[in-house]
C-alpha cells in the first residue's frame, strides 16, 4: 500500500471539500467528550440512570463521538482506551480480564443494552470482530466486583454495550482494508406515532494473513517451542487465518411493551493460539448466539415503576479439525497420519425471567429490588470420527453429563440515600444479593458505596464489593465430589473524580486506588496415590493497583491521558508460583485536532511495559520465565465529517512496530505477534 500517496490525496482534496457550516453544525460535528462525560447518565453501576460523576465506583464511558474521532473499528479497539483492561489478542477471540487479572474473560460480564450475552459453555465475555463500532452508541465499563446487581461472572467488572437502536439515526457505513478486510453496517430507526422500530445489521470478513504473521508462526523458536514443532508443516504458504461474522440487533416498542433480538454468527479458525501440526485446516469453528426478549415497562405511580422481561438465549459451537496420529519414528510432517474430525457442542439454551422495581421515597432516597431466575441446558459435546470408513459418534468420557441442566434463582435489593447540606452531598448505597444455583454453593453478595461531593465538580468514592464466578461444565471434568465452590472476588476501592478548568482548558479526571483478592482457583492435580488427575480448589491471588484517566478539551484540541500500575501481593495457586503475565504499568495518550469546520486528525499512542510469562524451554526441558519486551504503538485517523457523510483513512501501527501480547493461558505458544502497519478506508452516509 502506498501510504504517502494516500495521505497526499486526502490533504490535496481537503481544501476543495470544505463547505460553509453554521455555528450549530460546527458544534455538532466537533464533539466535546469532556462536556458529554459530565452531562451523561450511566446505568451500569446501579442498574438505574445516574450521573457519571456521582455513580458508585469507577465507570469509564466511551461515546459515539469519541469513537468516531479516533476511528476505532470495533469493541477490541475501543477497550484499548481503558487504562486497566488486560487482554491478549491471538487472532481468534479476545481473552483477558480487568485490573491485572487475566484468563478467558470469564471474570468480566458482557452486556448488550443491559442484557447478559455471556457464553453459556465457559462463562466467557466472547468478543471477536462481531462488535463493530458502527453498532455502538457508547460503551460503559464498570471496574471491580458487581455481582450484587448482576449475578455471576462480574468478578472483575462489567462491559455494557449500548447499541444505536432507538437513537433516531439512519446510516450506512463501509470499511475496506488490507488483508482482504471488508465491513458493512446498516442502521435504520423509524418512528410512527406510538410505534418505534429499529434495526442494526453488520457483516465483517478478513483473511487476517499478514506476511509478518505467517512468518512468525513458522518460527518455532520465537513462537511455539511445542513438542509438535519437529513434525509441523512449516510452509508459510499454507497458513490460513480467515474470519467471517455478522450481527443483527432489532427492537420494536409500542406503548411500554417491547420485543427485541441480538443475533451473532461467526466462522473462523483458532487464530494462532492452537499450535497445530498445520495451519491448512486448523480448527474451523462455526459459532453463534441469539438472545430474544419480550417485556414491558410498568409505572404504578411517580414513586413506583419497574419492568418485567422474559428472554431466550441460544448458542452453538461446531468445529472441524484435522486430527493427527504421530507414528513411531516420525521425523517430518509427511510421516503423519491425519483424518478429519468434527466436534459439536450444543445448541445450549437458557430461559430467563427477570423483574426489577424502583421505589422513590423522595428525590434523595430510593429502593431497587428484583428477582432473576433462569433454566439452562448445556448442549452435549459430540465428536464425529471416521474409523475405517465408518462415522462413529461419541462423547468424551470426562464430559460432565449430569451437570448439563441447572436452575438458578436470585433476589437482590439496593438502598440509596443522599444527604444534602449547602453545596455538599453524601450518597450512601448498600445492596445485597442472595444467589442459589445447582452444583455450587449459595452465596450472599454485598456491595456498599459512599460518594461525597463537596460541590458539583468533584466526587470522592469509597466502595466495597464481593462477587463470584460459578464453575463451568468444563471445570466439572475430573471433579471428585458432586459440587464445586464458586470462585470469589473481594474489592476495596477509593476513587477521586473531578472536573475543572485551568487556563481555559476543560478537564475531567478519574483516579482510583484499589485492592482485590481472588480465591478458589480450579486446578487439575495428579493424585499420587490413585494415579489419576482430579479437579481441586486451591489458591488465592491479590492485587493492589492504581488507575487514572484525564480527558481534556480546549478550542480545537481534545484528548486523553491514562495510566495504570498494579502490584501483586500474592501470586499463589496451590504450591506453584503464578506468573504475572500482564504488564505492571500501561500508559495511553490520545489527541484530536480540528483542522477546520469538517476535517479532523487524531492519534492514539499505547504503551505496555514488559511482561513476564511462563514458556516452554528448548529441547523439552520443562518451562521457564520468558520476557515479552515493552512496546509502544501509534494509530492515526484523518477524516472529513459533514452533517450527512464522513470518510477518511485509519493507519494502524504507523511506525510498523513489531510487538507481542503474552500468552496468559498456557506455556505454548509463548507470545502472539500483533498487526504490522496497515491502512483502512472508512465511509459512512446518514440518510
Amino acid at each position: 500500500m502506498n501510504y504517502p500517496c494516500a495521505l497526499v490525496f486526502l490533504f490535496v482534496a481537503m481544501p476543495f471539500s470544505v463547505r460553509a457550516t453554521n455555528p450549530d453544525e460546527q458544534q455538532s460535528l466537533f464533539s466535546l467528550p469532556v462536556e458529554e462525560l459530565l452531562q451523561i447518565e450511566v446505568t451500569v453501576a446501579a442498574r438505574k440512570s445516574e450521573s457519571w460523576l456521582s455513580s458508585s465506583g469507577t465507570v469509564y464511558v466511551i461515546g459515539k463521538n469519541e469513537i468516531e474521532n479516533y476511528g476505532w473499528r470495533d469493541l477490541k479497539e475501543i477497550l484499548a482506551s481503558i487504562p486497566n483492561m488486560d487482554y491478549f489478542y491471538q487472532w481468534s477471540w479476545l481473552p483477558g480480564g480487568q485490573r491485572g487479572f487475566t484468563g478467558n474473560m470469564s471474570g468480566t460480564l458482557m452486556l448488550i443494552d443491559g442484557r447478559e450475552v455471556q457464553n453459556l459453555l465457559a462463562n466467557e465475555a466472547f468478543i471477536m470482530n462481531n462488535f463493530p463500532a458502527s453498532r455502538i452508541e457508547r460503551v460503559e465499563v464498570l471496574q471491580g466486583p458487581n455481582s450484587t446487581l448482576y449475578g455471576g461472572n462480574a468478578t472483575q467488572g462489567v462491559i455494557n454495550v449500548i447499541t444505536r437502536l432507538g437513537q433516531g439515526e439512519n446510516e450506512l457505513q463501509l470499511i475496506g482494508a488490507e488483508a482482504d478486510t471488508k465491513h458493512a453496517h446498516l442502521l435504520v430507526n423509524h418512528h410512527y406515532e406510538a410505534l418505534s422500530v429499529a434495526l442494526s445489521a453488520s457483516y465483517f470478513e478478513s483473511a487476517q494473513d499478514y506476511d509478518e504473521l505467517r512468518k512468525f508462526v513458522m518460527n518455532p523458536d520465537e513462537f511455539s517451542r511445542s513438542s509438535k514443532d519437529k513434525v509441523r508443516d512449516l510452509n508459510p504458504a499454507n497458513f490460513r487465518n480467515d474470519e467471517q461474522n455478522y450481527t443483527l440487533d432489532g427492537r420494536l416498542d409500542y406503548r411500554g411493551f417491547y420485543v427485541g433480538a441480538n443475533v451473532s454468527r461467526s466462522k473462523n479458525v483458532s487464530g494462532i493460539e492452537a499450535v497445530a501440526y498445520d495451519y491448512v485446516t486448523g480448527d474451523d469453528s462455526r459459532r453463534g448466539y441469539e438472545n430474544y426478549y419480550l417485556g414491558t415497562q410498568v409505572e404504578f405511580s411517580d414513586a413506583l415503576r419497574g419492568s418485567v422481561e422474559v428472554s431466550y438465549f441460544r448458542e452453538y459451537k461446531e468445529k472441524d479439525r484435522l486430527t493427527t496420529k504421530v507414528p513411531d519414528g516420525a521425523t517430518r510432517y509427511q510421516d503423519l497420519i491425519q483424518y478429519n474430525e468434527r466436534e459439536d457442542i450444543g445448541p445450549s439454551d437458557r430461559v430467563r425471567f427477570t423483574t426489577q422495581w424502583q421505589y422513590n421515597v423522595n428525590e434523595s432516597e430510593d429502593f431497587i429490588f428484583g428477582y432473576d431466575g433462569w433454566r439452562t441446558v448445556i448442549g452435549r459435546k459430540i465428536k464425529y470420527r471416521d474409523i475405517n470408513g465408518e462415522i462413529v459418534l461419541f462423547t468424551p468420557p470426562e464430559w460432565a453429563k449430569e451437570k448439563e441442566k441447572s436452575t438458578k434463582h436470585a433476589v437482590y435489593g439496593q438502598y440509596s440515600k443522599t444527604f444534602m447540606w449547602d453545596t455538599k452531598s453524601l450518597k450512601l448505597s448498600a445492596g445485597l444479593r442472595y444467589n442459589q444455583q445447582d452444583f455450587t454453593n449459595s452465596a450472599y453478595l454485598p456491595r456498599a458505596s459512599l460518594v461525597y461531593q463537596s460541590d458539583e465538580s468533584q466526587a470522592i468514592k469509597l466502595t466495597y464489593g464481593e462477587a463470584f464466578r460459578p464453575p463451568t461444565i468444563f471445570e466439572f471434568d475430573l471433579v471428585v465430589d458432586d459440587e464445586l465452590e464458586s470462585q470469589t472476588m473481594q474489592m476495596t476501592e477509593l476513587n477521586w473524580s473531578k472536573s475543572f478548568v485551568f487556563k481555559g482548558i476543560k478537564f475531567a479526571s478519574i483516579a482510583a486506588l484499589y485492592h482485590m483478592k481472588a480465591e478458589n482457583f480450579y486446578e487439575k492435580i495428579l493424585d499420587p496415590t490413585k494415579g489419576i488427575w482430579q479437579t481441586e480448589i486451591t489458591g488465592e491471588h491479590r492485587i493492589y493497583g492504581l488507575e487514572t484517566q484525564l480527558k481534556f478539551q480546549a478550542n480545537n484540541w481534545q484528548g486523553q491521558l491514562s495510566y495504570r500500575y498494579i502490584k501483586p501481593d500474592e501470586e499463589r495457586v496451590g504450591t506453584q508460583s503464578q506468573i504475572l503475565d500482564v504488564p505492571k504499568y500501561k500508559l495511553k495518550f490520545g489527541l484530536v485536532y480540528r483542522l477546520n469546520d469538517t476535517w479532523r486528525i487524531a492519534g492514539f499512542a499505547d504503551h505496555w511495559a514488559a511482561t513476564y510469562t511462563e514458556a516452554n524451554l528448548f529441547a523439552g526441558k520443562g518451562t521457564g520465565i520468558e520476557k515479552i519486551d515493552a512496546w509502544t504503538t501509534l494509530n492515526m485517523h484523518l477524516f472529513k465529517q459533514t452533517e450527512r457523510y464522513s470518510y477518511g483513512i485509519y493507519i494502524e501501527n504507523v511506525f510498523d512496530t513489531e510487538y507481542f501480547h503474552s500468552n496468559g493461558r498456557g506455556a505454548s505458544p509463548i507470545k502472539y505477534l500483533q498487526a504490522p502497519r496497515n491502512i483502512r478506508f472508512q465511509f459512512s452516509y446518514k440518510f
